[in-house]
């Protein structure tokens, strides 16, 4: 069955470590909404809480990932949940920087308690090719909001009963390339289509970015459903880590030993 793109829909968090809310924050209108600017009046709100949710529907079968948090789109700041298919337990992940903190050692810690359930790494150490093989968590919750870029010819489909303005537009990965920074085109690259895809976008009452649709079919068949939402513009991006002798840095050439925790 095709998702039902003439309403939004609540998207439920598949931890319940965050809540969100996907209705907006007052009723004022600047003036009419318009997709064009979506994506920089969307970015300078600075950060934003997210819900993202990937299905693939593989010859009938399918497979979902959930992923909730908070990002900044000016810094490299980021504290996000994740729940994927055949993970027993959700993978908690915050970026500071150039550092990837991950509980990434958890299942191990609980079996050996001389595990450290956290890892460090520092992507700065990371040669071009481990840099292409390692996805950029940050760039890929935030990617969505971007995508409004490459639309050129953007359709008004109405306002919905969140309050809304609902658009359809045909993203050109070579136009949006033109237009986003090159991390965030590497995460467009790796999650959706090689070629122009069709999206649906709603857009609240100050032009900001609330919720993305994008559906497409691989070239083996499957079809891929991506939906994001985000909510609460200028949240606190919260990047407290556990303790020191927690984290193991796996950061190629680093000490065995734990290092101190960067804030």
């Amino acid at each position: 069955m095709k998702p039902d793109y003439t309403q939004p829909v609540r998207l439920v968090a598949p931890l319940a470590l965050v809540a969100l809310v996907l209705s907006g924050c007052g009723s004022s209108s600047s003036g009419p909404v318009d997709l064009s600017s979506a994506r920089a009046k969307t970015t300078a709100a600075g950060t934003v809480r997210f819900t993202l949710s990937i299905t693939a529907d593989l010859a009938g079968g399918k497979v979902r990932a959930d992923e909730n948090g908070t990002a900044s789109f000016s810094r490299r700041r980021a504290h996000l949940y994740k729940l994927v298919p055949g993970g027993d337990l959700p993978r908690e992940v915050v970026i500071i920087g150039p550092y990837t903190y991950s509980n990434a050692n958890v299942q191990s810690a609980l079996g050996d308690p001389s595990a450290r359930p956290w890892t460090k790494l520092d992507t700065r150490r990371l040669t071009a090719a481990q840099r292409r093989a390692q996805p950029d968590e940050l760039a890929h919750v935030l990617a969505p909001a971007y995508l409004a870029a490459g639309v050129a010819d953007p359709k008004r489909v109405g306002a919905a009963k969140d309050g809304t303005t609902h658009f359809t537009g045909r993203v050109d990965p070579s136009l949006l390339a033109q237009r986003v920074p090159a991390t965030i085109m590497a995460a467009v690259r790796n999650d959706y289509a090689n070629r122009p895809f069709d999206a649906h976008f709603w857009v609240d009452d100050f032009g900001r970015v609330r919720r993305v649709l994008v559906e497409y079919d691989t070239d083996k068949g499957s079809t891929i459903t991506i939906d994001t939402a985000y909510s609460e513009f200028g949240s606190r991006v919260d990047l407290t880590l556990p303790r020191a002798d927690e984290i193991q840095d796996i950061t190629p050439n680093a000490r065995l030993a734990p290092t101190r925790a960067m804030h």
